[in-house]
């Protein structure tokens, strides 16, 4: 846009903040041609998309080469440079890179005018921020969801460039490390999953990290998922949000009931529960009335449109884990991506950012191929992630879960679960072996009885 018609426009706007101050990049400008430690203590303030004129940003560039390529950066070897390049004259020749000098006060503080400049680029950000979203706003084709995920997404975009390279020095980090360090050992530093030995072995659901629960159809990824959701939300009172893809908000509470209650999910299912069975479930109603386990079946769903729901979580009642249920049915950031391994490649690394962004864990169910059924052994393996090998870089742990009854109903171990601990970054691998308690939708410690 060229300057005159944005100054009718703001003219015709009326008196409101610049978002634009031509002397004050100018005389960045002029100090970076007569101050040869400008364009080095420059480099931190600002970029050359800060610069509302275009010629300033060119001539900004241009100062930056010179000075990374070691060459003087005085007026006369830039005219020099801009010449050999054809460009001289249309960036206003020797005369206007004088006078951007000579605009340049006496005691002139570089960083007050890069700030300048800075504060208006950030006021044009937000202005067309504000146009992008009327324009959707009044589009038939957005809906109430898209345009709070929309909204979410250009305010971040248009969020102020961190450009100070902050660096801590290892010195500074032995005091807060050994204190951190005493408190680990009088506290779990992750959350319970409610699984004694694969809380051993994760040491707890760690913010910023994606743990992958996988498994073939059937195997229990759900039941895995469901069931550390509602330790979390009704017995530690911490905030879940639950994103289900596969079933609805009313099978997800059938199941978390049957789970809470001991009262076979069969039955609750199809509504035959008798007087003892009625009793065992309103005494597990009060617990689960307040329990700040919060759900949403609404599909398809994109990793930005999770992003949003999470941060109106965060916003509100808090959020402390997320879960989501799975990622296999997850919709890319771009409806024209439809290869599978593409998706997957799209989906994972977003789920991370996502555990990243929000600071809580991310626990995400994914399927498995028909890799094991092929296997003697039957036992599933990382290479058999379906879709893409993205999820196994991608996750800080995957937990592959093997149940032997699975693929021989009279097998000896009929009842048990394995958690394969196939990739634990910050752990041990292993097998953790639970009950497989289906029929009460629920897996439980071995030594747990089964009304517990």
């Amino acid at each position: 846009m060229h300057e005159t018609t944005f100054e009718g426009q703001r003219q015709q706007r009326g008196d409101r903040a610049p978002s634009y101050d031509l002397n004050a990049e100018q005389v960045v400008i002029g100090i970076m041609l007569s101050d040869p430690n400008a364009p080095r203590a420059v480099e931190s303030l600002l970029t050359d998309e800060d610069f509302y004129s275009p010629k300033h940003a060119d001539l900004f560039r241009t100062i930056m080469r010179a000075e990374s390529d070691g060459t003087p950066t005085e007026p006369i070897a830039i005219s020099a440079v801009l010449a050999d390049r054809g460009d001289l004259e249309r960036l206003g020749g020797p005369l206007y890179l004088n006078e951007c000098v000579t605009k340049v006060p006496l005691a002139a503080q570089l960083g007050w005018y890069a700030n300048r400049i800075t504060e208006c680029a950030q006021r044009r950000a937000y202005e067309q921020t504000g146009v992008q979203l009327v324009n959707a706003a009044t589009s038939p084709n957005r809906d109430v969801d898209d345009l709070a995920s929309l909204a979410h997404s250009l305010l971040e975009k248009a969020q102020p460039r961190s450009r100070q390279l902050k660096m801590t020095d290892l010195g500074s980090l032995i005091n807060p490390g050994l204190d951190e360090i005493e408190a680990r050992g009088k506290r779990p530093p992750g959350i319970s999953t409610g699984y004694h030995d694969v809380d051993k072995m994760l040491g707890g659901l760690r913010p910023k990290q994606l743990t992958t629960v996988a498994g073939a159809t059937s195997m229990g990824k759900s039941v895995a998922l469901i069931d550390m959701a509602r330790h979390i939300a009704i017995k530690l009172r911490l905030n879940a949000a639950y994103f289900t893809f596969e079933m609805s908000n009313g099978d997800v509470f059938d199941r978390v009931l049957s789970a809470e209650s001991a009262v076979p999910f069969r039955l609750i299912r199809d509504g035959m529960l008798d007087e003892q069975d009625w009793q065992r479930v309103t005494n597990r109603i009060g617990p689960m009335s307040n329990a700040p386990l919060f759900l949403t079946d609404k599909a398809p769903m994109t990793v930005a449109n999770i992003k949003d729901h999470c941060k109106r979580q965060q916003d509100g009642p808090g959020l402390d884990v997320v879960f989501v249920d799975h990622m296999h049915l997850v919709s890319p950031s771009n409806p024209r991506i439809v290869d599978r391994t593409a998706i997957m490649a799209d989906v994972s690394p977003a789920l991370k950012m996502l555990a990243m962004e929000l600071d809580v864990p991310v626990v995400a169910a994914a399927q498995l191929n028909r890799g094991p059924s092929a296997r003697q052994d039957k036992l599933p393996e990382l290479t058999d992630l379906k879709g893409s090998s993205s999820i196994e870089q991608d996750s800080d742990v995957v937990i592959l879960l093997h149940r032997p009854d699975y693929y021989d109903h009279n097998s000896p171990r009929r009842g048990e679960v394995d958690f394969i601990f196939g990739k634990n970054r910050n752990g041990e691998k292993g097998v953790v072996t639970l009950a497989a308690q289906l029929h009460l939708s629920r897996f439980v410690d071995l030594a747990l009885p089964e009304g517990s």
